[in-house]
């Protein structure tokens, strides 16, 4: 009821600022964000635009091949494996789908997506801190 209230203010024209702590929230809903760190704003603009600040990507695939020789792979940053299911963090997607097209001819359930609003905002305020930290 309250999202739909919302919804409808925001379609009329009104504006509203909105602070949470759910990133799925602020994804769904904002035409526009704000990050803070520690009292300090250290982003702002489209939901795009913060995404953006993130160059990686998320992999998913049900795959054979072992986790530590994906994750050795040039542009490959992170590789986790729960059963069949690899989940690797890539800063160049395309390539690393390449390679695991021809590294394994039976690999399924892929799966390519760009960094959401929480990978975005964990690397912004972890940069922050380390920022303050000098």
């Amino acid at each position: 009821m309250l999202w739909d209230t919302l919804a409808y203010l925001v379609r009329s024209g009104t504006a509203i600022v909105l602070t949470t702590h759910y990133l799925e929230e602020a994804e769904a809903l904002a035409d526009r964000v704000a990050v803070l760190a520690k009292g300090r704003l250290v982003a702002s603009g489209t939901v795009s635009e913060i995404r953006a600040v993130v160059g990686r990507k998320q992999i998913s695939c049900a795959t054979t091949l072992a986790a530590d020789e994906v994750a050795s792979w040039p542009g490959v940053g992170n590789v986790t494996r729960d059963r069949l299911q690899l989940r690797i963090t890539a800063g160049n997607a395309e390539d690393v789908v390449r390679r695991l097209l021809a590294a394994d001819q039976h690999l399924q359930e892929l799966e390519v997506r760009r960094a959401g609003l929480a990978e975005a905002f964990t690397e912004l305020t972890h940069e922050a801190e380390l920022g303050a930290a000098s």
